[in-house]
């Protein structure tokens, strides 16, 4: 017992002599903003690197055959029309009238027809436009390197003008300085994404899918977080500065935990969720979640949620597997939100590091590439349309300068391109320093490379 009190406190954590000011600590636990209507993101990462050009596939093309072309590089793991869900395009700029959605994602093809899911054609991480002939000097990071591309998909400020942090960190901080109280949670452990300037925001929870532990559960004395919280009380001035650090914030984790952990568990998910499915426990983790934003206090919210198992260098067919989970969780938390009146206040938005080669290796996988297809969905989404403009030809040389060996792809919109618009359904003024920390490289695109409020989404009916 002693021991475990001892390691507790400040004292312990660092060489600083400790004096209490004899004042209890006060933690805030809420920050009120009740007349803004609640929104929430939840950013869908797709880890590993998928393999987008097995998900939306050209179909009708006129007067060039994109999927016949697309057919010659993918030889055997090319989807032929029959294994795809036909949608129309409903964008002129397109080299095909329609395109197919794998068969494996009914939900998508089910939320598209709906004109609430929308497709963004060739993005990825981009720090300005660039062809074949430049993108080495003019994109300074490792590309095709899963820990770099995780990295700086995540924080989407390959200049590192607020280095350490990433675009939802920063997202939540302009928000929150703005006086539109903004909370961050990742289902995945801790995240550079949800990392913002320190000061500037809210510090993110890392949530596990079952939900918060209560702190102690098995006590060695009685009141034993009584005590706990009673060494880490209120330091007085002259106190050791790193001692006060350890102290603040184990009462802050403790007092924010033990908050949220009690109104969490009062909720009720009323979809039946797939079970064994890691993705779908995270999803309706998030609706459990969002059910309690009144009680936080919490106009916005941002989750991250993540799917692994996408670095298919052999047998690409295991994507078959990944696609059915994620469809699985996709339908079950689509239902739920709808079931809690939340639909059009919630925008999913899915990335990856990179795409993967339209040509295959020896083993039938894919290799890493990447510039490639995404999507966003949400009640409110201006949906049914597939936005920017799909490759027409996959060999190296071709007439666009975008394609290099093996059909990798670069990508002729920028991540900013789905964020900037996203940014302002979420409150972001569309021009001025708020966005420019939101996203740093976003001035380096022309407006035609960027979707505003009005491209993405609709008014609220």
């Amino acid at each position: 017992c002693m021991q475990q009190l001892i390691v507790v406190t400040g004292e312990f954590h660092s060489t600083n002599f400790v004096t209490q000011s004899g004042e209890d600590r006060v933690t805030e636990t809420a920050v009120g903003s009740g007349n803004v209507p609640y929104k929430a993101i939840v950013y869908l990462y797709l880890d590993g690197g998928l393999d987008s050009y097995s998900m939306l596939v050209p179909h009708t093309c006129s007067p060039i055959d994109v999927h016949q072309r697309y057919l010659d590089i993918r030889r055997s793991i090319g989807l032929p029309k029959e294994e795809l869900f036909e949608i129309p395009a409903n964008n002129p700029d397109q080299p095909c009238t329609t395109f197919g959605i794998n068969k494996n994602l009914p939900v998508l093809k089910d939320l598209y027809l709906n004109g609430t899911l929308s497709f963004i054609a060739n993005a990825g991480l981009l720090a300005k436009p660039v062809t074949a002939d430049n993108y080495r000097g003019e994109t300074p990071v490792s590309l095709f390197s899963h820990n770099t591309m995780i990295l700086e998909t995540k924080a989407n400020d390959i200049f590192d003008v607020f280095w350490g942090t990433g675009v939802g960190g920063r997202l939540a901080d302009v928000l929150t300085q703005a006086g539109i109280f903004t909370s961050t949670f990742s289902l995945f452990g801790q995240q550079l994404l949800l990392t913002g300037e320190a000061g500037e925001g809210t510090s993110q929870f890392a949530i596990g899918s079952s939900g918060l532990p209560q702190f102690n559960a098995n006590p060695s004395i009685m009141n034993m977080d009584d005590v706990i919280m009673a060494l880490n009380n209120d330091t007085a001035a002259d106190s050791g500065f790193h001692a006060e650090t350890w102290s603040h914030k184990l009462s802050e984790s403790l007092t924010k935990q033990e908050f949220l952990r009690q109104f969490i568990d009062a909720t009720v998910v009323n979809t039946t969720f797939p079970p064994d499915n890691a993705v779908a426990d995270q999803f309706k983790m998030v609706t459990r979640i969002m059910q309690t934003q009144q009680e936080r206090g919490s106009p916005r919210d941002i989750f991250y949620v993540q799917d692994s198992g996408y670095d298919s260098h052999v047998n690409d067919e295991k994507l078959i597997g990944n696609l059915d989970r994620v469809n699985a969780a996709v339908e079950a938390f689509v239902t739920e939100v709808q079931f809690l009146d939340l639909w059009e206040s919630t925008v999913v938005i899915q990335f990856s590091e990179f795409a993967r080669t339209l040509s295959p290796n020896s083993g039938r996988g894919t290799d890493h590439a990447w510039g490639g297809p995404h999507f966003m969905f949400g009640g409110l989404v201006h949906g049914g349309r597939v936005l920017g403009r799909y490759p027409t030809d996959f060999e190296e040389g071709d007439a666009d300068g975008i394609a290099l060996s093996r059909g990798r792809i670069i990508p002729t919109l920028p991540w900013d391109a789905m964020w900037k618009g996203t940014a302002e359904w979420f409150g972001v003024p569309a021009v001025g320093p708020a966005m420019d920390k939101v996203l740093p490289m976003h001035r380096n695109f022309p407006p035609s490379s960027l979707y505003n409020e009005t491209d993405l989404f609709q008014m609220s009916s």
